[in-house]
């Protein structure tokens, strides 16, 4: 009887092993398989930044104090106007600015349009005044006379100089900047005085003559 029995069970012994093969393979498949869904996408690549250097002594021509205090001020109103990546100062009171092409353009654009607003205010003040501005934004010359308004006054003596000033080191300058200011009576050409950007504003109308 023992043969007889063996006999029998070797069948579904087989059949057994065969359907555990099959469910080994249709396993190791499926295991093998990442679902599409499942896949994480690459990482977009980040833009190139580059650093840009606004030295130390140049803050003042920027209208800030010429100390830690003034740099550390300046870096924080470049970073929270949202214009840049990053903006810090160093120890020795330089400010860095972190910047890719595209801000470092829109920037360059954006100070071309606040020199702009500036001389557009300066010039329809009186058809007798006028300036001019060296290449790289160093020397001006304003020839005006004592009916200078501190309005068109302001807007070409402080607001256009810093424009040309935050230029300088956007389109590749390095090194303290200051813009050297001229002003000459419009009617005879006298010069009225000569100072830097970086000793303040020097405004008396009245010195300027009729």
């Amino acid at each position: 009887m023992i043969p007889h029995q063996t006999q029998q069970k070797t069948p579904l012994r087989a059949a057994a092993s065969l359907l555990l093969a099959l469910l080994t393979m249709l396993f190791a498949t499926a295991c093998g398989t990442t679902p599409k869904n499942n896949t994480t996408p690459a990482p977009k690549p980040q833009p190139k930044t580059e650093k840009i250097t606004y030295p130390a002594q140049s803050m003042r021509s920027f209208g800030y104090s010429n100390d830690a205090r003034g740099s550390r001020k300046a870096a924080k109103d470049l970073k929270d106007s949202g214009d840049f990546t990053d903006a810090y100062a160093t120890k020795n009171g330089d400010v860095i600015i972190i910047t890719t092409e595209k801000q470092r353009q829109t920037n360059i654009k954006k100070n071309n349009e606040w020199i702009a607003n500036g001389e557009r205010t300066f010039r329809k003040s009186n058809p007798d005044y006028h300036y001019q501005i060296n290449q790289d934004g160093t020397q001006m010359t304003i020839w005006v006379d004592n009916n200078l308004t501190p309005v068109a006054g302001s807007s070409i003596l402080t607001v256009v100089p810093p424009g040309y000033g935050y230029n300088y080191y956007l389109k590749g300058h390095t090194g303290p900047w200051d813009m050297t200011i001229t002003v000459r009576n419009c009617h005879t050409d006298q010069l009225i005085h000569q100072y830097q950007l970086s000793q303040g504003w020097k405004f008396d109308a009245a010195t300027f003559g009729g």
